[in-house]
């Protein structure tokens, strides 16, 4: 019963890494030194935890319907793509817990920085691609800042932008605090 309980054991230590992919090796909760290539291998079942990485996959998040404000007051809807691929596969596991998140909360921050220091008609107009590159810029610092392991982040497609002016939004504000001062709670 211990020889089959044995040989069980050492059969689910067997994993394959594919050629894409690098795997990352934690022993006890801390990373062996190396990360592990393509190809077959074996580890100790719960001895070692194997996390595989993908990092020749060009990976892509959209953020979409983020209204901003804009140095003079404008608000502008953006939709913004970023692609980044996983550089160390050891920071993308260990440096921060969820890596994804990061990215998002990072786009997110550096995209508002952007919009909040430029003004709507540089935006729309000779300053869309300097927004875009800035962006990309300051997210990539963001991203190795946190040391995630995610690099060459890129913005796949410009700003497609929405303008609601100053005047719309002030008439809908107004219009849904009418509507909260008639209604009964």
């Amino acid at each position: 019963l211990v020889a089959v309980a044995a040989i069980i054991w050492g059969f689910m230590g067997f994993y394959v890494v594919d050629e894409a992919e690098r795997g990352v090796v934690l022993r006890f909760g801390e990373v062996l030194d190396a990360t592990v290539a393509p190809g077959l291998h074996w580890n100790p079942p719960i001895v070692d935890e194997v996390n595989l990485v993908n990092v020749s996959e060009l990976n892509a998040k959209t953020y979409e319907n983020r209204a901003m404000l804009t140095t003079d007051e404008n608000i502008i809807d953006i939709d913004v793509t970023v692609q980044y691929v996983i550089q160390d596969p050891v920071n993308y596991v260990i440096a921060v817990q969820d890596p994804e998140r990061s990215l998002d909360n990072a786009a997110e921050s550096a995209i508002r920085h952007e919009v909040g220091s430029n003004f709507m008609d540089q935006i729309l107009t000779t300053g869309r691609e300097q927004m875009a590159a800035a962006v990309q810029d300051r997210l990539q610092e963001y991203m190795d800042n946190y040391d995630t392991g995610m690099s060459k982040v890129i913005i796949l497609k410009s700003f497609s932008f929405l303008n609601l002016s100053k005047l719309e939004t002030l008439k809908s504000i107004s219009s849904f605090s009418s509507k909260i001062k008639g209604s009964k709670f």
